[in-house]
């Protein structure tokens, strides 16, 4: 299994549990991460995180998290990257690591409609298509067609339990 999500935590918080199961029945298990440098504090927490889940060492892609300048200093905005640019590195982890199930965000960020997760959950959907394609990436190495790809999603219920940090947060950029 292989989580594609765009910050450290994200993987903790919308699949820790699935992650977790599936390498305690010997699955081999890997998170690819959008933003944040890999010298950043938050590196060393995405570690830690994927040890005690039982995943692979965490796969950052370094750029910078929409609202927060400090994340990848000097990189672009993970939401303002080239598509292309973005889909081939995503299907080269995915080719790299040849998952069975890639699980994402879903595709409208969650509850709070975050940037950069409304945009790893568009990469991730091309990238699991563009995988499998032979002419397409070619180098990024075999092509490898996943079995399943996960949406993680919560009810609107939910957004009560947000309070008032939810409200209007999906119109923000």
């Amino acid at each position: 299994m292989l989580g594609v999500f765009a910050h450290p935590d994200d993987e903790s918080l919308l699949a820790g549990g699935v992650l977790a199961q599936h390498a305690a029945a010997g699955a081999r298990t890997a998170v690819v991460t959008t933003t944040w440098s890999q010298d950043s504090p938050r590196a060393t927490e995405l570690s830690n995180a994927s040890a005690v889940l039982g995943a692979d060492a965490p796969r950052l892609l370094g750029y910078r998290d929409a609202r927060n300048k400090a994340s990848a200093p000097g990189r672009p905005r993970w939401c303002d990257v080239d598509l292309d640019e973005a889909v081939a590195q995503v299907v080269a982890h995915i080719r790299e690591f040849r998952p069975t199930v890639v699980v994402t965000h879903d595709v409208l960020g969650q509850l709070t409609g975050h940037p950069d997760h409304r945009r790893t959950h568009q990469v991730a959907l091309l990238a699991v298509e563009a995988a499998a394609l032979t002419h397409l990436y070619a180098e990024a190495g075999e092509p490898w067609q996943t079995s399943a790809l996960y949406a993680t999603t919560h009810p609107h219920s939910g957004i009560g339990d947000l309070g008032p940090s939810s409200k209007g947060s999906a119109r923000r950029s």
